[in-house]
C-alpha cells in the first residue's frame, strides 16, 4: 500500500479534514470580507450549503471509484471513512437549514417559503438525509438487516437528483455551476452503469451458449 493511501487511513487526519470548513469559515470575517459583512446570515447559509454539497459530491463517488478502479488504493482507505463523511454531509446540511432559518427571521415565512420548489427539494432531501444519518451505525445494520439497510441507503440516489435541482435552481449557483460540481459524478455513474451493463451482457450470453448445448 502507498503512503498516501496509508495515510489517509488515519481517522484523526480525516476527522481534522471534515472540521476544516468550520476552521474556514471564520476567515472572511478575520479579512473584512465585504460580502461576508453585507449580509453574515446570507453569506453563511450560501457555505454551508455548498460545503454539504460537495461532501455529498465526495462521498457519492467512492463506490463508483473502487467499482471502476479495484485496485485503487487511496479509494479503498477513503471508504472506510464513508459514514463519517455521511455524518459530516448531514451537519453541514443541518447548519445549511439552521442558517436559512435565521435568514427567514420567523418560523412562518421558513414555513411559508415551502411552496417554493427549490427549497420543498431541500427540505425533502434534508429529511431523507436525516434517515440516513440516523442509520448510520452498527446498531441500525443489526436491527434492520444488511439488505433492508442497503436499501434506505439507495435514497442517496433520489437525495442526489434532490440536490441537484435545489442547487440549480437558485440564483448563487445555477445549472451551469452545479453541473460543473457534479460533472465528475455523474461521469463515474455513467462509466459504472455501462461497465456494469457490459458485465451483465456477456454473463447472459455466455449462460445462453451453456443452455444451447
Amino acid at each position: 500500500m502507498n503512503p498516501v493511501a496509508r495515510f489517509l487511513r488515519k481517522r484523526w487526519f480525516i476527522h481534522l479534514l471534515l472540521c476544516t470548513p468550520l476552521f474556514y469559515v471564520f476567515f472572511p470575517s478575520l479579512q473584512n470580507d465585504t460580502k461576508y459583512f453585507a449580509d453574515p446570515a446570507k453569506y453563511l447559509l450560501d457555505y454551508f450549503g455548498l460545503t454539504s454539497t460537495y461532501l455529498f459530491v465526495a462521498l457519492s463517488m467512492i463506490t463508483p471509484l473502487r467499482k471502476i478502479f479495484p485496485k485503487f488504493a487511496i479509494a479503498k482507505s477513503i471508504a472506510i471513512h464513508r459514514r463519517q463523511i455521511g455524518v459530516s454531509v448531514f451537519i453541514y446540511a443541518l447548519l445549511h437549514l439552521l442558517m436559512y432559518f435565521a435568514y427567514t427571521g420567523s418560523w412562518s415565512e421558513f414555513v411559508k417559503d415551502w411552496d417554493k420548489l427549490f427549497i420543498l427539494s431541500g427540505i425533502v432531501g434534508f429529511t431523507l438525509l436525516l434517515g440516513l444519518a440516523a442509520t448510520s451505525n452498527n446498531w441500525s445494520v443489526r436491527k434492520l438487516g444488511g439488505r433492508n439497510w442497503k436499501r434506505i441507503h439507495r435514497l442517496a440516489y433520489l437525495i442526489m437528483l434532490l440536490l441537484i435541482y435545489h442547487q440549480a435552481t437558485q440564483e448563487k449557483t445555477g445549472y451551469r455551476e452545479t453541473a460543473k460540481v457534479f460533472a465528475p459524478l455523474i461521469l463515474l455513474q455513467t462509466v459504472r452503469i455501462a461497465i456494469y451493463g457490459k458485465y451483465a451482457l456477456k454473463n447472459r450470453a455466455k449462460h445462453d451458449s451453456t443452455g444451447s448445448l
